[in-house]
């Protein structure tokens, strides 16, 4: 609390999921020429978040001219992947070209207006934030079996689903087939434990301490 009257200066966070990825969400302060120091230790904290952002999104207001303020920020956020929010566009333009040196691909520029359609224009938003997170990376998942036994069983099934194929494909009697099916599903049933073979049992029993 200070004597200085005003919105807030602190940064608002909310996790979420987005497309399957955790992210954090953070609000800060505009970034502008501070008029108090109340002021000026939010636009500080503001450029604190923006360099450790992963993806920055701006928001101008298409109903007000650009300030000199906006453009910096589109100059200084050019080597950072981002998404800049063009809203109120229900509202007369004030302006409708970013300019050249602003650095913008038109491909991460999303146009709304959260009075005429809000549901669809944040919806667009979230699918524009994502496409940026995505941009570059691979995000599957490492094979997380390291389980010697269950990397057996797992090949065992390869091999007869691959066995099975090809007797199909040679038009074999669907026994054989049948067989390898048979096969590929026992493997993979041993992996998720939906089967219990005899043999897993006696392992379990002669490498785990099992309370009598």
């Amino acid at each position: 609390m200070t004597e200085v009257a005003g919105t807030t200066r602190d940064l608002l966070t909310e996790t979420l999921e987005l497309d399957g990825i955790p992210i954090t969400l953070v609000d800060t302060a505009g970034i502008r020429s501070a008029g108090d120091a109340i002021e000026a230790e939010g636009v500080s904290r503001a450029r604190g978040a923006l360099e450790v952002a992963r993806v920055v999104m701006l928001v101008l207001d298409q109903s007000r001219p650009l300030e000199d303020q906006d453009a910096a920020l589109l100059s200084d956020t050019q080597s950072t992947d981002r998404v800049v929010v063009v809203n109120k566009i229900d509202l007369p333009a004030a302006w409708s070209d970013l300019g050249t040196d602003s650095g913008v691909d038109a491909g991460s520029v999303v146009r709304i207006s959260l009075v005429d359609d809000e549901h669809n224009a944040l919806t667009r938003v979230s699918r524009a934030v994502s496409r940026a997170l995505l941009a570059g990376e691979d995000l599957r998942d490492p094979p997380a079996i390291t389980n010697l036994r269950h990397i057996d069983l797992l090949e065992r099934a390869r091999g007869a689903l691959t066995r099975a194929a090809s007797a199909a494909d040679t038009l074999a009697p669907e026994e054989l087939v049948l067989a390898d099916l048979a096969e590929a599903q026992q493997s993979l049933g041993a992996v998720t434990g939906q089967r219990t073979p005899d043999d897993v049992l006696n392992r379990i029993f002669s490498e785990f301490c099992i309370g009598k």
